[in-house]
């Protein structure tokens, strides 16, 4: 679900339009526009004409040259329209690599497609897309469209190079307001800035090569220039607001949902019946929330000003579902009538989802969860999970800012962080290696926190069969078959899957010359190499923390000992730690490996320390061990 309409988040990759002149030929770029490219933007030019606090027009026109397959993307026209955004025009034109017109369409040419799907079962966002194709590269095309837009709560972001493999010769900005128009703005990057007595503003970017992309690097989004707009005064579907401050953006959003939150008699009655005999609210917030999650479902539903405002409390109770702001207004109506206060909180999800500014007033967000209190505690609460415990977020809300709506409106949060305490894998491989090479073992692991993450929406989302195709692959092992599977979770503030796998590796080690040979990598904390040359220009970034431990208890056949000494490693920096030992015990090989990792941002200078740090966790996972028939006592 969106908390913003799906209009509001395509019109930040492309809206809108102007028309100026721009020869397509793909001749005309520069040897540094090409390098590393995959699509020239030749000139994009956005044109804001705003009328009042409830009205903007928006024109835009942009041309693409597409050098290789890679940038075929920006060959399709993409854009919406919904009840707050009328499409007056539209057209596309595609060119060989001489300028020559291929192609022209119009807006009649073009496919009309809801939104609906993806968990939305009705909108009136709709969107127009054409897909021009071309047999040969270099080939260019040009979009133009204007929008007549109803209400500024949501203006659209400039962003020039909103891909690294983009090379910008001529992106521009213009906004018109109107005398004494309260516009706010924020510009990132190196861009040219002119305000022409405060009612033209214009901001410029030209000839900006492709950038390359740093592994460990910060996300695009966090680099790339680009300038926010906000209107300080704006209206939507007769809602007023303003965007002075956060507590003036909750203001507004608490008008909407205003009187949203009265529960009928009956769902009151069960409340309170759910509730009967229990003192502690902790527990009341995990019994209100498990009948929530097990009575209702996520489904969005967002027609006109429904894409910010939820549905009644009464409605989702009687319709068993609703998007997410439905479902968290939801929850706090039924906190609240078990007397327990609690809080809809805004904010941007996703895993990889760039961390808001929140410096800068404007709707930054696309989803809605909840927070409870009890006592000094705060218990979150992801209200679209049918699996998710109480308290845990996870990587899609987790360790990020927040706007929490409150009684003065609102003001930033932060959510839980989970760190190395949470965030862990521990494997043990227990098992052994017979006369003729097989393996037969059993695997158990721990996962905890985010580690759990993924392996918690395979269980969700595919059956035992492809569950056990999956595991099978992620082994990595030949001939490898998983005889059993079990599964047993945890349900907590940080939650839990225990995985056992019995399983049977055929072939797992090769005897030639009185020696075995075979790699434990499987079973062992693994790093992709990472190299890169020259020298580094960005920080590095890690974005979570955790801690693996990986211990193997493996039968040797009886006579064969180490060839060579057994592994021994020990790497710290300041970034994370790796440290791995081995040794025999009886005819048992005990392989112990740790690894432990730290988010945080580093210094570009710090770069050949982190590449030896993960070359080295790659070396010992994939060094091959050799055991050696004993000689026999005289």
């Amino acid at each position: 679900m969106n908390f913003v309409s799906a209009w509001a988040g395509a019109i930040f990759t492309l809206s809108c339009l102007v028309v100026y002149g721009q020869e397509p030929a793909a001749t005309g770029i520069p040897d540094s526009l090409r390098q590393g490219a995959s699509v020239v933007e030749r000139a994009d030019e956005m044109e804001i004409d705003i009328e009042s606090p409830r009205k903007a027009k928006i024109r835009r026109r942009v041309v693409y040259t597409i050098l290789n397959p890679g940038g075929d993307t920006y060959a399709t026209i993409h854009t919406y329209y919904d009840k707050f955004h009328d499409l007056i025009h539209v057209t596309g034109t595609l060119y060989d690599a001489g300028g020559k017109e291929l192609r022209k369409i119009h807006k009649s040419d073009m496919e009309d497609w809801s939104t609906a799907g993806s968990g939305i079962l009705m909108t009136d966002s709709r969107v127009k897309l054409y897909h021009f194709s071309c047999r040969s590269y270099p080939y260019s095309v040009s979009f133009e469209e204007e929008v007549e837009q109803s209400g500024l709560f949501v203006l659209p972001q400039w962003q020039p190079q909103p891909s690294p493999f983009m090379a910008v010769e001529s992106s521009r900005l213009v906004v018109r307001i109107p005398k004494d128009f309260p516009l706010r703005y924020k510009q990132y990057g190196n861009i040219k800035e002119a305000n022409e007595g405060g009612t033209i503003y214009t901001w410029e970017m030209h000839d900006r090569p492709a950038v390359k992309q740093e592994p460990f690097g910060p996300a695009w989004q966090q680099m790339e220039p680009g300038v926010l707009l906000a209107s300080v005064e704006f209206e939507e579907s007769g809602y007023k607001g303003r965007l002075d401050s956060w507590a003036d953006m909750g203001r507004f959003v608490e008008d909407l949902y205003r009187g949203r939150d009265f529960l009928p008699d009956e769902a009151k009655r069960k409340v309170h019946a759910l509730i009967s005999g229990v003192t502690d609210d902790r527990k009341k917030i995990d019994l209100l929330y498990s009948w929530l999650q097990q009575d209702t479902h996520y489904v969005a539903i967002e027609l006109g000003i429904g894409g910010w405002q939820p549905f009644d409390a009464k409605e989702v109770y009687t319709r068993k579902y609703g998007d997410c702001k439905a479902l968290s207004n939801y929850m706090v109506a039924l906190l609240k009538e078990a007397g327990i206060r609690a809080c809809n909180v805004l904010i941007r999800s996703g895993d990889l989802a760039p961390a808001m500014d929140t410096g800068f007033v404007c709707s930054q967000f696309n989803h809605a969860i909840v927070v409870a209190f009890t006592g000094n505690d705060s218990v979150w609460l992801e209200c679209t999970s049918p699996y998710l415990p109480a308290g845990y977020l996870g990587g899609f809300t987790g360790d990020r800012e927040a706007l929490l709506l409150d009684d003065a409106g609102g003001h930033i949060v932060h959510t839980p962080v989970y760190g190395v305490k949470e965030n862990r894998l521990i494997r043990v491989l227990q098992g052994g290696i017979d006369s003729i090479g097989n393996l037969q073992a059993q695997l158990r692991g721990t996962y905890s926190g985010l580690e759990q993450d993924a392996l918690e929406s395979e269980m969700d989302r595919l059956s035992k069969k492809e569950l056990v195709e999956q595991r099978q692959q992620a082994l990595g092992l030949s001939d490898c078959t998983i005889d059993e599977l079990n599964y047993h979770t945890t349900r907590a503030a940080v939650p839990a899957i225990e995985e056992t796998i019995r399983l049977t590796a055929t072939a797992y080690s090769t005897f030639s010359g009185g020696r075995i040979f075979f790699n434990l990598g499987a079973f062992l904390k693994r790093a992709e190499p990472v190299s890169e040359p020259g020298p580094r220009r960005r920080d590095i970034e890690l974005t979570r923390s955790v801690e693996e431990t990986d211990s193997v208890f493996l039968r040797i056949p009886t006579g064969y000992v180490p060839e060579e000494r057994l592994p021994s490693a020990s790497y710290s920096v300041v970034f994370g730690s790796y440290q791995m030992r081995g040794e025999m015990k009886g005819d048992t090989l005990v392989l112990i490996c740790r690894f432990r990792q730290y988010k945080g941002v580093y210094p570009a200078d710090s770069w050949s320390k982190l590449e030896h740090f993960f070359d080295l966790i790659q070396r010992e996972a994939n060094r091959q061990l050799v055991f050696i028939r004993s000689a026999k006592p005289a």
